[in-house]
């Protein structure tokens, strides 16, 4: 049985999109907390929930399913440290870095934060860390901080041995580490959310925004924008890249990192439209050619003239045949940078179209794909830059990410192990 008038209190109160999860799974929660009741009367129960808190909190306890582990995409933390290291350290020596964890679930990811700004350097005097969840029943588990070996997959466990105890019971957290973070219950989906608080340097908001519905996506992206001071990083999953595009945030270049800062002006998209008509206009044109990067190379952006359209940059059509050729992935790497995603995955299709067996292009348009919200399309084309080359690093991580956004933990398992192997 679908209950859509318990589905559209969750839309209400909490933003969930049922299709994010499924009606079925929101059914079985509302009568499983029906039978706990004893009551048969979906009326009744609502009537219930929007009188009781603390029935209104079992039902939350049973829709959502904490899906987290430490360490979860280690890239966002290698990114983290060295951000701390290179450039909040040497210019914030006797200030407090504020970092807000949100959701935090059952506590692995601000735990993990902690972990990792005391082996950037710093010393729990130099940090705080708000850790918040709508769940009362996972603030409970990340308050106790004791784990079973599944809140450590796809990781070296040489962390594990220096900050848990093992005992009978679980892994338990030291002490030194359960001491950083404070732990509150809020909902982020809420206008007011936290409003008058001063602002973070770091706010990890994590695969949330795809259960949301698009209102909600919207209103949450404000939120974030006011939470995080000028200056700050923005972390979001990797299914959340899409989402960012048309806001105030641009994307760092740091690879699978998924961070973000706030930018003054919000990046436009050509339309496909737009796009043909400036590459028609600019096909009889003189350019220079910009300096030659790799793809992936973690460099610094290089800036978009505002006269400028996508294909004026970077590509050069005096140049040779072959030359220009090589030039496209490029230039689709740097239009990818400014917020041109349709642009670059076009540009990507062309690059493939006259290298069929060169593995960089499918790996660059599966990440393009995958910011673009287009799963199915990013996983194609990252199976076959693993078919071209099956020890493809970033092609392997990507798509045991996507294997584990759609819920084949098995597939991702396989993955991940192959991944430690090389």
């Amino acid at each position: 049985m679908i209950y859509p008038q318990g589905e559209a209190l969750l839309r209400k109160k909490i933003g969930l999109d049922p299709n994010s999860i499924g009606s079925d799974a929101i059914a079985r929660a509302i009568k499983q907390r029906m039978a706990e009741c004893k009551i048969t009367d979906i009326n009744i129960y609502l009537q219930k929930i929007q009188e009781s808190s603390q029935e209104w909190n079992a039902l939350i306890d049973n829709v959502i399913i904490p899906e987290t582990w430490f360490f979860r995409d280690r890239e966002s933390f290698k990114y983290l440290q060295q951000y701390v290291i290179s450039e909040w350290l040497p210019n914030h020596k006797n200030s407090v870095l504020r970092v807000l964890s949100v959701p935090c679930s059952t506590g692995e990811e601000p735990y993990s934060i902690a972990i990792t700004l005391l082996e950037a350097g710093l010393n729990p005097a130099n940090f705080s860390i708000d850790a918040v969840d709508i769940s009362k029943k996972c603030l409970l588990t990340a308050k106790r901080g004791i784990y079973n070996q599944y809140s450590f997959r796809g990781n070296p466990l040489s962390f594990q041995e220096r900050y848990f105890q093992r005992y009978e019971t679980g892994y338990h957290l030291h002490e030194q580490i359960k001491s950083t973070v404070n732990f509150h219950q809020g909902n982020l989906a809420k206008p007011d959310f936290w409003i008058g608080m001063p602002t973070y340097d770091i706010v990890f908001c994590r695969n949330l925004l795809i259960y949301f519905d698009m209102t909600t996506k919207e209103r949450t992206i404000r939120i974030l924008e006011r939470l995080l001071n000028p200056t700050g990083l923005l972390f979001i999953g990797h299914a959340e890249a899409g989402l960012l595009m048309q806001s105030r945030f641009a994307p760092i270049r740091h690879l699978l990192a998924f961070a973000y800062r706030k930018s003054a002006i919000s990046p436009s998209l050509f339309k496909a439209k737009e796009y043909t008509n400036s590459q028609t206009k600019n096909h009889h044109k003189n350019h220079n050619n910009s300096q030659k990067k790799s793809p992936l190379t973690h460099s610094p952006r290089t800036k978009i003239d505002k006269n400028s359209t996508p294909t004026s940059v970077g590509l050069n059509v005096n140049k040779s045949p072959k030359e220009t050729t090589a030039n496209l992935l490029e230039t689709a790497q740097l239009l990818a940078d400014q917020g041109y995603i349709p642009e670059a995955i076009k540009l990507c299709n062309d690059y493939i179209k006259q290298n069929k067996v060169r593995v960089e292009g499918y790996v660059l348009l599966g990440q393009l794909q995958q910011a673009m919200g287009n799963h199915q399309e990013s996983l194609q084309s990252f199976q076959k830059a693993i078919y071209l080359q099956p020890n493809h690093l970033a092609a392997l991580i990507h798509l045991a990410l996507l294997k584990e956004n759609e819920g084949d933990i098995k597939s991702a398992n396989i993955l991940w192990q192959r991944i430690r192997r090389l």
